[in-house]
C-alpha cells in the first residue's frame, strides 16, 4: 500500500523516483502490472494477439530506455528506481485511462459527449507526459528543458514501436 501511495505521490509530482525502493524483484513485479494494464489499454482498439505483442513492446521499451538514459548519464545505480517508477506510474496512468477509452468507444458518434471524453484523453496524455519528464529530471539530474525533450524523444519512439508491432513490421 505504501509503494502504490508513492507511485501516486509521483503522478502528483510529490515524490521522485529516488522515493521507490531499488529492488528487482519490485521491478519485475511493476512491469507486470504495466504490461497487464498496457495490454488491456490495446485491448480497447486490438485483438488480443496484437495488443499481447503492442504492450511487451512497449514494456521491452520502458526498460531499455531507462537503462540506456541512467548508463549514458553514468547512474547505472539509478536503474531499477527508474524503471520502477516509469512502470509504476504508466499503470497508474493506464488505469485512469482505461475506463475513458472504453467510455470513448461508446460514445464515438455522439458530437459534445465525444468532445468532452476527447478533452479528458488529451489531459491524461498531458499529465502523463509531465509525470515522465518528471522522473527523467530527478532521475537524470537534468534541466526540465532537457527532460521535456527526452520525454517528447521517448514517447514518439514508443508509438512508433508499438505501431510497427500492432501493424505486424516488428
Amino acid at each position: 500500500m505504501i509503494l502504490l501511495q508513492r507511485f501516486f505521490q509521483i503522478c502528483l509530482f510529490k515524490a521522485g523516483p529516488a522515493d521507490v525502493p531499488a529492488s528487482h524483484w519490485l521491478l519485475k513485479l511493476v512491469c507486470l502490472i504495466y504490461f497487464s494494464v498496457g495490454t488491456l489499454v490495446s485491448h480497447v482498439d486490438h485483438p488480443w494477439s496484437a495488443a499481447l505483442f503492442a504492450s511487451l513492446s512497449d514494456t521491452l521499451l520502458l526498460v531499455a530506455v531507462c537503462w540506456l538514459l541512467v548508463s549514458v548519464r553514468g547512474m547505472g545505480e539509478r536503474f531499477l528506481q527508474t524503471a520502477t517508477a516509469m512502470a509504476g506510474t504508466g499503470a497508474i496512468m493506464g488505469l485512469f485511462g482505461l475506463p475513458i477509452f472504453l467510455l470513448f468507444r461508446q460514445v464515438e458518434s455522439q458530437g459534445q459527449l465525444t468532445s468532452l471524453v476527447l478533452l479528458l484523453v488529451l489531459i491524461l496524455m498531458f499529465w502523463s507526459l509531465f509525470i515522465t519528464a518528471h522522473i527523467f529530471r530527478h532521475a537524470l539530474e537534468i534541466r526540465p528543458g532537457m527532460a521535456a525533450i527526452l520525454t517528447v524523444a521517448y514517447t514518439i519512439l514508443s508509438l512508433v514501436v508499438v505501431g510497427l508491432t500492432i501493424s505486424g513490421v516488428a
